[in-house]
């Protein structure tokens, strides 16, 4: 494994924060794109707006029997203004639904990578909350190791105090009887 790869858990923010910014990047990115579908919006209902009152029109001319060639040229001239205007936003909302459809294939993404680093961190938990209980095992193992060598050291300081002190006897009834065969022999 990379040891470099904790290098990069010095950064000022965590990783939720990171991934919570670039999902309000996102929202107000679809934020933007709301926007510019109520600018469509609002120029469709302007364009049916149109249509309703060139429908008006026609309908006063043809109620008071007008001559309505020229109308009918200027409202075939409006009409097909309309139809470009409808064309060139057809083009627009086709642009910003493939940015759309862009931005859903990334966040796909970003989800399967979030899902992946939150398995990792659950691995990583269960990794560490073994090594604690290993450890909290080796910590009891030598807590009773210590307490076996404390005991055994005891035992054994008790048994050396005790050939100490018995030599010491020894000595001194050596002492004495050298004394008393000293005065005897003196």
């Amino acid at each position: 494994m990379n040891e470099n790869s904790t290098k990069d858990l010095g950064e000022k923010k965590s990783f939720e924060e990171r991934v919570f910014a670039r999902l309000d990047a996102f929202d107000s990115r679809f934020d933007s794109i709301d926007a510019r579908f109520d600018t469509v919006e609002s120029r469709f209902r302007q364009v049916g707006n149109r249509f309703n009152i060139v429908d008006a029109r026609l309908e006063k001319l043809e109620a008071q029997s007008y001559d309505t060639k020229p109308i009918w040229e200027r409202a075939l001239n409006a009409i097909m203004n309309v139809s470009l205007e409808v064309t060139e936003i057809k083009t627009k909302v086709a642009g910003i639904e493939t940015k759309v459809a862009a931005t859903e294939t990334k966040v796909d993404s970003l989800d399967t990578k979030v899902t992946a680093i939150e398995t990792k961190v659950q691995n990583l938990e269960t990794d560490i909350g073994l090594i604690r209980t290993d450890q909290r095992s080796i910590r009891n193992e030598l807590v009773d190791v210590r307490r076996g060598l404390k005991h055994h050291i005891g035992e054994r300081l008790d048994t050396i105090l005790r050939i100490v002190i018995e030599g010491r006897e020894d000595i001194r009834d050596a002492e004495e009887r050298i004394r008393d065969l000293e005065s005897k022999s003196v």
